[in-house]
């Protein structure tokens, strides 16, 4: 690899907050950003990450708890002298059926997928002393409707709006705010439909790039956005859905 290319994409000395850090998009992020350079602490309310490479970088932390979280800022900012990327890929998705209370499973989802990314996202800047980067995890459900989970979709589509929001309000400090949008990407929260022989094709027959995605698809849009490759980019939805808003009949 060039000098060039090493320096454009290096996250040396750079210190990385990343949320749902125990498995699926969140633990691949973290290690992409750790492979890259960065001084990671990752966190999730499960006791440990299933990541082996991040056993050393992980802390339990119920990101809805803003006591717990701004501990855990400051914690960082203590060890490695204040915060330059955040990154929220925390998020829930809670079935409902004729016997569950929907309105609880939506209060709960837009709990946990907005308003705690809300308040990491102003916890976290308070100790980003010299810019930064906040990416934020969304869904293509942010941009489209999809049946059956319309608290899953509103709470994402809710962050595409605060990202864009934040992104103004934090231009001031220098802090950068950006969505990664992914598309069906095999994790734990997908792998009941991925497994679904009949669903599966539907899916694929939806996509361009005929595959499902996975977690390590999404790395290089991390390591682009946490970088100074992207200095310029601030308030947009990076797509990483192998062509599926994009495709037509």
């Amino acid at each position: 690899m060039s000098s060039y290319v090493e320096k454009l994409f290096s996250l040396n000395g750079k210190v990385a907050l990343i949320t749902g850090g125990s498995k699926g998009i969140g633990a691949e992020i973290a290690f992409s950003l750790l492979k890259s350079g960065a001084n990671i602490v990752c966190v999730s309310r499960s006791k440990n990450t299933i990541k082996k490479e991040l056993k050393d970088y992980y802390m339990q932390c119920d990101i809805s708890d803003t006591v717990q979280f701004n501990k855990v800022c400051k914690y960082v900012n203590e060890l490695y002298g204040g915060i330059d990327i955040l990154v929220n890929a925390a998020g829930i998705t809670l079935k409902s059926d004729d016997s569950s209370d929907k309105f609880d499973v939506f209060n709960k989802t837009l709990n946990v997928n907005l308003t705690s990314v809300y308040q990491c996202c102003e916890l976290a800047s308070n100790f980003m002393k010299n810019g930064g980067s906040i990416i934020n995890i969304t869904s293509i459900g942010s941009m489209l409707g999809f049946p059956s989970n319309p608290s899953y979709v509103a709470s994402k589509g809710g962050v595409r709006m605060l990202t864009k929001a934040l992104a103004e309000d934090f231009s001031s400090r220098g802090i950068r705010v950006n969505n990664i949008v992914p598309g069906y990407i095999l994790t734990d929260m997908t792998k009941s439909s991925f497994n679904d022989k009949k669903l599966n094709r539907e899916r694929v027959d939806r996509m361009m790039i005929k595959r499902w995605g996975d977690v390590k698809d999404i790395s290089g849009a991390a390591v682009f956005l946490a970088s100074g490759a992207s200095s310029y980019v601030t308030g947009i939805d990076l797509v990483v859905d192998g062509g599926w808003t994009s495709k037509g009949i």
